[in-house]
Protein backbone atom coordinates (compact mmCIF):
# COMPACT_ATOMS: atom_id res chain seq x y z
CA UNK A 1 0.00 0.00 0.00
CA UNK A 2 1.44 3.34 -1.05
CA UNK A 3 1.96 5.98 1.63
CA UNK A 4 -0.08 9.19 1.57
CA UNK A 5 2.55 11.03 -0.46
CA UNK A 6 2.64 8.36 -3.16
CA UNK A 7 -1.18 8.28 -3.16
CA UNK A 8 -1.21 12.04 -3.82
CA UNK A 9 1.23 11.61 -6.71
CA UNK A 10 -0.98 8.83 -8.10
CA UNK A 11 -4.00 11.14 -7.84
CA UNK A 12 -2.20 13.89 -9.76
CA UNK A 13 -1.07 11.43 -12.43
CA UNK A 14 -4.49 9.78 -12.73
CA UNK A 15 -5.96 12.96 -14.17
CA UNK A 16 -3.45 12.79 -17.03
CA UNK A 17 -2.99 9.07 -17.70
CA UNK A 18 -5.67 7.14 -15.81
CA UNK A 19 -5.55 5.32 -12.51
CA UNK A 20 -3.98 2.04 -13.66
CA UNK A 21 -1.11 3.75 -15.53
CA UNK A 22 -0.64 6.21 -12.65
CA UNK A 23 -0.09 3.43 -10.11
CA UNK A 24 2.34 1.60 -12.40
CA UNK A 25 4.22 4.82 -13.21
CA UNK A 26 4.65 5.75 -9.56
CA UNK A 27 5.82 2.25 -8.66
CA UNK A 28 8.33 1.99 -11.52
CA UNK A 29 9.74 5.49 -11.07
CA UNK A 30 10.07 5.00 -7.31
CA UNK A 31 12.11 1.87 -8.04
CA UNK A 32 14.31 3.84 -10.46
CA UNK A 33 15.19 6.33 -7.70
CA UNK A 34 15.84 3.57 -5.17
CA UNK A 35 12.65 3.60 -3.12
CA UNK A 36 9.11 2.25 -3.15
CA UNK A 37 5.68 3.90 -2.99
CA UNK A 38 5.54 2.80 0.65
CA UNK A 39 8.81 4.55 1.53
CA UNK A 40 8.65 7.66 -0.68
CA UNK A 41 9.65 10.88 1.12
CA UNK A 42 9.23 14.58 0.32
CA UNK A 43 13.00 14.86 -0.17
CA UNK A 44 12.71 12.44 -3.11
CA UNK A 45 9.94 14.39 -4.87
CA UNK A 46 12.11 16.53 -7.18
CA UNK A 47 13.91 13.48 -8.61
CA UNK A 48 10.67 11.51 -8.86
CA UNK A 49 8.92 14.43 -10.59
CA UNK A 50 11.71 14.68 -13.17
CA UNK A 51 11.51 10.98 -13.97
CA UNK A 52 7.72 11.00 -14.13
CA UNK A 53 7.86 14.06 -16.42
CA UNK A 54 9.93 12.04 -18.90
CA UNK A 55 7.60 9.04 -18.71
CA UNK A 56 4.43 11.07 -19.15
CA UNK A 57 5.97 13.22 -21.89
CA UNK A 58 6.81 10.11 -23.89
CA UNK A 59 3.22 8.85 -23.85
CA UNK A 60 1.11 12.00 -23.47
CA UNK A 61 3.24 14.83 -24.82
CA UNK A 62 5.76 17.26 -23.39
CA UNK A 63 3.17 19.78 -22.17
CA UNK A 64 1.30 17.16 -20.15
CA UNK A 65 4.55 15.80 -18.70
CA UNK A 66 5.69 19.25 -17.64
CA UNK A 67 2.32 20.08 -16.07
CA UNK A 68 2.30 16.84 -14.08
CA UNK A 69 5.88 17.38 -12.89
CA UNK A 70 5.08 20.92 -11.73
CA UNK A 71 2.07 19.66 -9.76
CA UNK A 72 4.17 16.94 -8.14
CA UNK A 73 6.89 19.42 -7.17
CA UNK A 74 4.23 21.69 -5.64
CA UNK A 75 3.02 19.01 -3.18
CA UNK A 76 3.67 20.15 0.39
CA UNK A 77 4.09 18.09 3.56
Amino acid sequence: MANKLAQEIERILSAAVGEFIAKATVKKNCELIGTSPEDLTFAQLPELADRIEKSVSFFSGKDVGLEVAEKIKAVKP
